[in-house]
């Protein structure tokens, strides 16, 4: 393996989160912008995970952007990670840090469908009181002032985009144009998955069905028929099928119950009264700031 740098251009934009907090759609505003280029795949979590790989490993991934006006990647498990921001700092003083976030409740309720989904939890034991008990991280990724501060620590607020889901919802094309206006490219490009949603929770009625679109998409990417990928994937007879194997989780998992929003609530009002306060907010779109007043 050779031991040199890559002659690329260092990444500018890193996306970080928070999870499941619409970086998909970050993501996705991004791959079509024709001055754009993102990593495949969409989350490296090269500053968290796999910072022993070296740059090296990082840079390939951006070699095949190197006509592009900017690059970058998004990997939402940098936003709560303690070392990340110092990593990212030392290697690009410079980086655009784009930071998505929700109502922190309702992030962690879609944490537990994730995680449902993901059969990290079983369906026969799927409630929402269960999944807090199982998976501490449904609170630890709510701590949006916590985490934020750490980032603000070591990039300046001009160089850091705060986006919420609820507005990106109410208003994509133009939460779409404050991305690109704010990593400086032309903000007069629609993308085709601005009004899109991404990463719906859903079970698959036949699991081997959703396997093996999988497998074959698999095997066509290495063959290096990506596009061929793409076009069936956006076809309307795959998108048919594709719905008629999914089932909403929400109608599967019970809601959680009004004393745990409530123990939510008085876990997260300082993070949420912090988060405002470092984005100079009065109000955010949020159930549990209105619970607040």
């Amino acid at each position: 393996m050779c031991s040199e740098r890559l002659n690329v251009d260092k990444p500018a934009i890193l996306g970080i989160g928070a999870q499941k907090c619409a970086s998909t759609w970050v993501y996705q505003v991004l791959s079509d912008h024709p001055q754009v280029f993102v990593s495949t795949p969409k989350e490296l979590d090269f500053f968290s995970c796999f910072y022993d790989r070296g740059f090296h490993w990082y840079e390939r991934h951006f070699a095949a952007g190197l006509g592009s006006k900017v690059c970058g990647e998004i990997s939402p498990s940098y936003f709560v990670d303690s070392e990340a921001p110092a990593r990212a700092k030392a290697y690009n003083p410079d980086y655009k840090v784009i930071v998505a976030l929700r109502d922190p409740i309702e992030r962690a309720y879609s944490n537990h469908l994730h995680d449902i989904r993901l059969e990290h939890l079983p369906l026969s034991n799927s409630g929402f009181e269960a999944g807090l008990e199982n998976n501490p991280m449904y609170v630890d990724q709510g701590r949006y002032g916590t985490h934020l501060k750490r980032w603000l620590e070591y990039f300046p607020p001009e160089q850091i985009l705060v986006l919420l889901q609820e507005e990106v919802k109410l208003d994509p094309d133009g939460q779409a144009k404050r991305v690109y206006e704010f990593l400086g490219v032309d903000s007069g490009h629609t993308s085709e998955f601005s009004a899109q949603k991404a990463n719906e929770s859903y079970l698959p009625k036949s699991k081997q069905q959703e396997k093996l679109f999988s497998q074959i998409s698999g095997i066509m990417n290495k063959m290096g028929l990506e596009p061929l990928v793409e076009m069936i994937r956006s076809s309307k007879l795959f998108q048919w099928v594709k719905a008629g194997n999914r089932q909403d989780i929400r109608q599967l998992v019970a809601p959680m119950s009004e004393t745990t929003r409530a123990k939510l609530t008085a876990e997260f009002e300082p993070e949420v009264l912090e988060l405002a306060r470092l984005l100079h907010r009065e109000s955010l779109p949020w159930k549990i700031w209105s619970d607040l007043k």
